[in-house]
């Protein structure tokens, strides 16, 4: 994808930025930088992308990334609306990868770290057990100073490098190239998407926000992407329908036509391509779990 280099550097002199956000919506535009990114998402919802990957997030989502994976976090259509009630919260934290230097990480007892930062290269999604006993020490941390900060922020990535209890984002072997020129244009059509995605939407209605015709629109998209425009909707569709199989009781067509498609078998086969299973496998098992 074609993101925008943003300069972390620029919010503040220190070697680890911390950010507490409280918006209205998060609006840090599609982008990717040289330094590591831990965010922990205490309020709201919406739909995260990271690398070639989108899945909804929620309040407690919690992900690691390494340098350079292009990424946002788009806030659901009801927190551009102007409801007070609504806020857009997050820890974030900003380190370089380098930080400690390269004799440290030259050490046998620091391959570990060496090895997660590979890792996160694709985007770490942290769940389980992990994820409940970092949510303290996350938190915590604006609150630290010092060297107190430097030694929390090493316990954190220490059981980063230890756990199981998380899932890749990209997909293997991803990649992009960096030109911040075209940035704009992806993160229009991204929002467009994002926003409008329950109403019927026509290429030439989304080619027109790049002003490009259809046809070289749907190159450009697939080019920066990896994928068609088509596949990027359908992903975006069939993540909110899966939000709302968790969260909604309602019948499996009112949700399809409610995420935007209007043949009930195209929904019930894009959903077993992008999710592996039925909807009614996928519900069925949710409340498995809840029982």
């Amino acid at each position: 994808m074609k993101p925008i280099l943003i300069k972390v550097a620029a919010f503040a002199d220190n070697q680890i930025t911390i950010i507490e956000r409280c918006d209205p919506y998060f609006n840090t535009p599609f982008h990717f930088h040289p330094e590591c990114e831990l965010v922990y998402v205490t309020e709201s919802h919406g739909k995260r992308i990271v690398g070639d990957t989108i899945e909804s997030f929620d309040v407690g989502d919690m992900v690691f990334l390494g340098p350079n994976i292009p990424h946002v976090w788009y806030n659901d259509e009801a927190y551009y609306k102007g409801i007070e009630q609504l806020k857009a919260r997050s820890v974030v934290i900003y380190f370089p990868k380098d930080i400690f230097g390269d004799k440290f990480y030259g050490l046998p007892e620091t391959k570990a770290l060496t090895d997660l930062f590979h890792r996160a290269q694709r985007g770490m999604k942290i769940v389980g057990d992990t994820h409940d006993r970092l949510k303290d020490d996350i938190l915590s941390l604006p609150k630290k100073e010092g060297l107190e900060r430097i030694i929390s922020l090493l316990n954190i990535l220490k059981s980063l490098s230890e756990t199981k209890d998380f899932y890749y984002l990209a997909s293997t072997g991803y990649s992009h190239a960096f030109n911040a020129k075209d940035n704009h244009k992806i993160d229009e059509v991204f929002k467009y998407v994002m926003n409008n995605f329950s109403k019927e939407m026509s290429l030439q209605d989304v080619a027109s926000i790049t002003n490009l015709s259809p046809q070289s629109f749907c190159r450009f998209f697939k080019n920066r992407t990896k994928k068609s425009f088509v596949q990027f909707l359908n992903e975006v569709r069939i993540g909110h329908a899966c939000k709302r199989l968790t969260e909604e009781d309602w019948s499996i067509a009112e949700i399809a036509y409610s995420c935007g498609f209007k043949n009930l078998s195209n929904f019930n086969r894009f959903f077993k391509e992008i999710v592996g299973k039925t909807p009614k496998e996928y519900k069925n098992e949710l409340r498995l779990k809840e029982a």
